[in-house]
């Protein structure tokens, strides 16, 4: 059976790591923060590098923050030998750095495919994420097995390097624009004396009703803010997305407010919390949290 290294256990990589041992797979996997390895110990290898995860896989899938974490790994890999491996990122990176390492590992004798994923730790935790990969058809080949059992909903192969990542950036974009949405029409509404909680019914029983709206305006209107995307991720996806609009000269003309919103956010210490405390945000704003 293929053997299968995984770099970075935290919600949503601990959820996948989950659903790949439950299939039997031969694992090695390694996270700066210990006590997330740990959790692993009695079902899979713990490598105390990133170098030992490479050596001991033959696929390694990648669950960090962001690209430079990601170009960093990659970096060590090449360091020490990519010929015959496989590496999966499955982080949400920004499109033109992984279409650079897919060359460069290639350049060296592997293979390198972005793989982003769509849903939240609970989706990962029951294995009903989605995917959208981007890479070429040998190396989708290969990983979709592996894939399907962590990605229920759908893996979808949608393009060469770096198009994984450019669907994720859209489907965030939108998502996290749908919140900034929901942040300033309910605390606007209480300024005014509305039942909020009346208003959310009744826009709720409306074409505007979507999982999105249930999910993250209830939050909102309800002050609970339950944690499952923090701010800092949206800021940093919302970043990558005005990076390619203003690389290709696109107008961003709402995307320039939700990225403000965010901003102002993390600048008043709301980075580790739900993205829906942007809410937080415009309420401290009006002085009616």
């Amino acid at each position: 059976m293929t053997t299968i290294g995984f770099i970075g256990l935290g919600r949503m990589g601990g959820g996948i790591c989950h659903q790949l041992l439950e299939r039997g797979y031969a694992m090695t996997v390694f996270d700066i923060n210990e006590n997330n390895s740990s959790l692993f110990a009695d079902k899979a290898a713990v490598a105390t590098t990133v170098g030992e995860v490479l050596d001991k896989s033959d696929i390694v899938f990648l669950s960090l923050p962001g690209s430079p974490q990601v170009e960093e790994t990659v970096e060590k890999f090449i360091a020490l030998g990519v010929a015959g491996k496989t590496i999966v990122d499955l982080s949400t990176s920004y499109p033109l750095s992984s279409s650079k390492l897919h060359a460069q590992v290639k350049a060296a004798g592997g293979q390198f495919a972005d793989a982003s994923l769509t849903g939240t730790p609970m989706h990962a935790e029951q294995g009903s994420l989605i995917v959208t990969f981007g890479g070429d058809e040998q190396t989708f080949s290969q990983c979709k097995p592996i894939i399907e059992a962590f990605a229920s909903r759908g893996v979808h192969h949608i393009g060469g390097p770096g198009a994984g990542n450019i669907a994720k950036l859209a489907n965030n974009y939108l998502s996290i624009m749908y919140i900034a949405l929901y942040s300033e029409i309910f605390p606007l509404a209480e300024k005014l004396g509305f039942d909020t909680v009346k208003l959310f019914e009744i826009i709720g029983n409306s074409g505007v009703n979507c999982p999105m709206y249930q999910s993250n305006a209830a939050k909102i209107v309800n002050k609970t803010y339950d944690p499952s995307f923090a701010l800092d991720l949206a800021l940093k996806d919302l970043s990558y997305v005005k990076k390619l609009f203003d690389e290709h000269q696109f107008p961003s003309f709402v995307l320039d407010g939700g990225l403000n919103l965010l901003r102002i956010g993390h600048q008043q210490g709301y980075g580790a919390n739900d993205c829906s405390e942007m809410a937080r945000v415009v309420r401290d704003m009006m002085g009616a949290e």
